[in-house]
């Protein structure tokens, strides 16, 4: 069994952070280690939801004792996902810094909403990605960290960016959800290949928390099963379009009992 140590969210009640990643990674046969950066009762969307006191919260210090317990190797994939402050970002450096194969997941905004986390956090994020081998963003997140306008940033620009950077940090770059031609294109690139992917848009009622974080679960589960890039894309494509058409045929299922 490999290991997986996820640095993100925990949430109580909705499937996201390390809750979507351990849906996603224990049913696939891994062995799953959350380090928590924030306890929450619900995703921070919901109205209602209640941060959880985090003042003895150290994601380093718990990292430390899960690494000794659990015997984690330095070579563990490890996902970085949503850190809530400034604070939190300077401890998961740390994590970032000895772990040598990090899925980046700059969890920070989309779409629609914009921005959601603090500058400085969004910040952290833009010094951190050229140290880690692998990024999962949206198109959103992506646009931000190269200060590029989500409305003025055409596909052959994306692709540019992409490629250089790729090349620049040897590094792994997915892109998912970039809107074109009321469709969405999903993104892989490092610095041999670079694949495209189109889907349908799913139209939900009500916003649909969580695609992205089970997307990078997916994304680490078959770096680990060591796919080729296209592989990896169309597999994480397929897969988490399988789950949002599914969560779809749910919605509809629980308006009707309503």
């Amino acid at each position: 069994m490999k290991n997986i140590v996820s640095v993100q969210s925990t949430v109580l009640n909705d499937k996201v952070g390390n809750h979507a990643a351990r849906s996603i990674l224990s049913s696939r046969g891994y062995k799953f280690y959350e380090i928590p950066t924030v306890i929450l009762t619900s995703h921070k969307g919901v109205k209602n939801t209640i941060q959880i006191s985090d003042n003895n919260l150290n994601p380093w210090i718990i990292f430390n004792k899960v690494k000794q317990t659990y015997k984690l190797s330095l070579n563990d994939l490890t996902i970085v996902g949503y850190t809530p402050n400034l604070k939190v970002s300077k401890l998961i450096s740390k994590i970032i810094k000895i772990q040598n194969r990090v899925i980046l997941d700059p969890v920070m905004g989309d779409i629609g909403i914009g921005l959601y986390v603090e500058k400085d956090v969004a910040n952290f994020f833009k010094k951190i990605m050229t140290k880690v081998k692998y990024i999962s963003a949206n198109f959103f997140e992506w646009s931000y960290l190269n200060n590029k306008d989500v409305n003025n940033y055409n596909l052959g620009d994306i692709i540019a960016d992409l490629k250089s950077f790729t090349k620049k940090f040897n590094s792994q770059v997915l892109i998912r959800s970039v809107p074109k031609n009321k469709k969405l294109i999903n993104i892989l690139c490092n610095k041999k290949d670079i694949f495209i992917i189109e889907t349908p848009y799913i139209n939900f009622k009500e916003r649909f928390h969580g695609a992205g974080d089970q997307s990078t679960a997916l994304y680490a589960h078959y770096i680990s099963k060591k796919n080729t890039t296209r592989e990896i894309l169309e597999n994480v494509t397929n897969d988490i379009y399988s789950i949002l058409l599914e969560n779809k045929a749910y919605a509809k299922i629980r308006e009707k009992k309503i």
